[in-house]
């Protein structure tokens, strides 16, 4: 899977922002700012505590890392941030 994957996701997003399917949850997560910052900070702490165990499983720290993407993308289309802004400060920082 290319990183191209991320882009259609940041599509789905915005698309589900523009028009909410009834009952999504991704679009709860687009408009509750409270409830998407809730979900970034439990993904993240979960991938943390993945990635110190003794013995790291790497398809669960996969899955943790997936679900953290996952809603720090809802939180980022949600603020109207892209995600083009997001990997040119990373481009950015990779200059010498």
């Amino acid at each position: 899977m290319s990183a191209d994957f991320l882009t259609d996701l940041e599509a789905l997003l915005r698309q589900r922002k523009a028009d909410p399917p009834e009952g999504s949850y991704s679009a709860t997560l687009l408009t509750d700012p409270v409830a998407v910052q809730r979900k970034i900070m439990e993904e993240a702490f979960e991938v943390c505590l993945e990635l110190g165990a003794d013995d790291v499983h790497p398809d669960r720290a996969a899955e943790e890392a997936a679900d953290l993407v996952f809603h720090l993308m809802a939180g980022l289309v949600g603020a109207g941030v892209s995600w083009e802004s997001v990997t040119d400060v990373l481009a950015g920082r990779m200059k010498p």
